[in-house]
């Protein structure tokens, strides 16, 4: 099951602009194969982060954030839910243009949601 979780997160990968991408459990621990060194740090502070992100919105607006983006002198670290059982995380190039990589992102996150 792990390598179809990780041919999806490869064609994520392969985006330009995109460092580090990881997919974790909603308690932010990895899922598959595909990690490298500070993968599960990078899962386990995004989970965290969109948890308190989540809080706050579902409180004062009653929504859920469609994700989270932390904008960062080396680039960019976007955070986006699978459902109620995962999230993605991606570590971008500090130059990249992150509306493709957004776009992609979300299919990606769909992709994936269908599958858990």
């Amino acid at each position: 099951m792990s390598d179809v979780y990780n041919n999806i997160l490869l064609d994520m990968k392969r985006l330009k602009g995109v460092k580090r991408i990881a997919l974790a459990g909603r308690d932010g621990y990895l899922i598959g194969d595909h990690a490298t060194e500070g993968s599960e740090t990078l899962t386990l502070m995004s989970a965290n982060m969109l948890q308190a992100a989540e809080t706050v919105t579902t409180t004062l607006e009653k929504v859920n954030p469609n994700r989270i983006i932390v904008d960062y002198q080396g680039g960019k670290l976007i955070t986006t839910s699978v459902g109620s059982k995962a999230l993605i995380s991606v570590m971008t190039e500090k130059d990249a243009s992150i509306d493709p990589i957004i776009k992609e992102l979300d299919k990606t996150a769909g992709k994936i949601k269908e599958i858990l």
